[in-house]
């Protein structure tokens, strides 16, 4: 597991012209089953990108020279005072060079600068042993094991100092 990146990246809302793309970076059941919390359904259909679209959800897409390289959503969860990582995924020819370290803060940056929002979680899905060292590269602690998601539920508390 490498280092976060130190190369400027930014986070752009996404649109329906990534969807193929971001799609494309489903290239394995193991990936598909950990972006997608265990689908078993592989290959994903050719929507499945746009069916993450929703109310209370924000996606983005991270780019390094105006290239996107990655996608991560934000899911407003009000009544725990929080928002939740998800669908987190880094192009192929990208992972372990540390974009996903950098994904995830520049996404928790965001979370960060909502009003009401004390946490920020994700669930680790699955033995994906990069994921989880990312996670915590990017602050996250383990809180353990959830009935609502199989897999480990991780937390990173926002600064009060804001």
């Amino acid at each position: 597991m490498s280092e976060p990146t130190r190369v400027k990246a930014d986070l752009i809302p996404y649109t329906p012209d990534f969807s193929s793309l971001v799609r494309s970076w489903l290239d394995s059941p193991e990936t598909y089953a950990n972006v997608c919390r265990g689908r078993t359904d592989y290959p994903p259909s050719e929507d499945v990108v746009d069916s993450w679209q929703r109310d209370g959800i924000t996606s983005y897409l991270m780019t390094v020279n105006r290239k996107p390289i990655g996608y991560g959503e934000l899911w407003a969860r009000p009544t725990e005072m929080a928002v939740e990582i998800t669908h987190l995924i880094v192009d192929p020819f990208k992972r372990s060079e540390g974009y996903g370290t950098r994904m995830v803060k520049l996404l928790c940056e965001r979370a960060a600068e909502r009003t009401g929002v004390h946490k920020i979680v994700i669930f680790l899905t699955g033995q994906n042993e990069e994921a989880l060292g990312c996670y915590l590269k990017a602050g996250f602690e383990i809180l353990g094991t959830t009935q609502a998601v199989a897999g480990l539920k991780m937390v990173r508390y926002v600064s009060s100092e804001r």
